[in-house]
C-alpha cells in the first residue's frame, strides 16, 4: 500500500494539511489581526533578529524600543499633527527667506509656528523635525540655525 504513494503525492498532501492546519490557527487565534490588515487600519512589519556580542538574538523592535522610548506609543493623530507641523514649516521657512527676515524676527516666527504645536514638543519624532529646521534653513541659506538653537526655540513652548 505505501509502495503506490509517491513522493511527490506525499508532498501535496502534508502541504494542503499544513495550509488548513495554518489557516485554522488563523482565523481561531488571530481574526482580529487579519481583519484589521486586510481593511488597512493596521500594517504588516516584520521582525529581524540581530545578535549582540554574547552571542544572542534580540528583535529588532525591542531594541528600538528601549532607545526611542515612546516611540511606539505615538498614534496616527501625532503621526498627522507631525505631518501638518513639516508642512508648515517648510512653507514658513521659504516664507522667511523670500522675505528676507532678520534672524531675531525669524526666530520669533518659527516659535510662533511651533508654540500652535505643543504636543509635538515630547515627541519621539522631535529631533527629526529639528533636523529638518536645521536642514531647511541651510537649503534656503538666509538663516542658520544649529540644534541648540532649535531647542531653544522648542523651550519657549508652554504645554
Amino acid at each position: 500500500m505505501l509502495k503506490n504513494i509517491s513522493w511527490t503525492d506525499y508532498l501535496i498532501v502534508v502541504a494542503i494539511a499544513l495550509a488548513i492546519y495554518y489557516l485554522f490557527v488563523g482565523v481561531r487565534y488571530f481574526s482580529t489581526e487579519i481583519k484589521e490588515l486586510l481593511s488597512g487600519k493596521r500594517k504588516l512589519r516584520f521582525r529581524a533578529a540581530l545578535s549582540d556580542p554574547n552571542g544572542q538574538y534580540e528583535p529588532v523592535e525591542e531594541q528600538s524600543q528601549q532607545h526611542s522610548g515612546s516611540f511606539e506609543k505615538t498614534t496616527d493623530d501625532d503621526f498627522a499633527e507631525v505631518e501638518h507641523l513639516i508642512e508648515r514649516l517648510k512653507t514658513v521657512i521659504a516664507d522667511a527667506s523670500r522675505r528676507e527676515l532678520i534672524p531675531q524676527e525669524f526666530k520669533q516666527y518659527l516659535g510662533m509656528v511651533l508654540k500652535e504645536y505643543p504636543a509635538v514638543k515630547y515627541s519621539p519624532l522631535r529631533s527629526s523635525i529639528n533636523e529638518l529646521i536645521t536642514s531647511e534653513c541651510e537649503k534656503y541659506g538666509t538663516v542658520t540655525l544649529k540644534d541648540e538653537e532649535v531647542d531653544l526655540l522648542w523651550k519657549e513652548v508652554a504645554v
